[in-house]
């Protein structure tokens, strides 16, 4: 499956189509669907909080499978279904990041080249190798952030959702997630800095 494909943005009614499957009678295709479409997303919001590539990919797995086991637990809304289902999918996964850090008293970290695997084939290797710099900084940088600017960076430039639809998932005003956004970008300025003057 294409890049692309695993990134394309979602659609109301096909979601809510593919919970209602799920729901109902449980269809694999339901829940490949779902994977699909969500799962370069949930991947990536773990990777900036876990530098570890493995870790990543792990609890990437146990949040669709968490999926699976409490489907019945989604309701669906009237509506902004594409945008409460990934606030759900994210709430499952930084549930998990808990449940981990209290197991474990130390996080492992692994270079990000690892990471970049999901580079495009038709990319030349000297943006390849620049890219994976810039992102192995950006991935530094972003760990020193507190956890509500890692989401809010995460979730807007990552995910590329809007200001509203970043409120909603955080549980925030927009006036709140614009602010916080500003505090975030300007400490991850600072922290990158140091790398753009040497």
């Amino acid at each position: 499956m294409s890049r692309r494909e695993r990134d394309r943005s979602v659609n109301e009614a096909t979601l809510v189509e593919l919970i209602q499957r799920a729901q109902s009678t449980g269809d694999p295709a339901a829940f490949e669907e779902l994977y699909t479409l969500y799962a370069d997303k949930i991947y990536r919001f773990l990777l900036v909080r876990l530098q570890d590539v493995d870790l990543a990919e792990e609890l990437t797995s146990q949040v669709f499978l968490r999926l699976i086991e409490r489907i019945h637990q989604y309701h669906i809304q009237p509506r902004d279904n594409v945008v409460i289902f990934s606030g759900w999918l994210y709430q499952i996964a930084r549930h998990l990041l808990t449940d981990m850090y209290r197991a474990e008293s130390r996080r492992t970290t692994v270079s990000l080249d690892k990471a970049m695997h999901l580079a495009s084939p038709q990319e030349a290797p000297h943006d390849a190798v620049e890219r994976k710099l810039t992102m192995e900084r950006v991935v530094a940088a972003l760990a020193n952030l507190n956890e509500r600017q890692q989401q809010v960076i995460t979730l807007r430039f990552l995910e590329g959702l809007s200001v509203a639809e970043t409120a909603r998932v955080m549980h925030m005003t927009e006036g709140a997630v614009k602010a916080l956004q500003h505090r975030a970008l300007r400490n991850l300025q600072n922290y990158l800095a140091p790398e753009i003057r040497s």
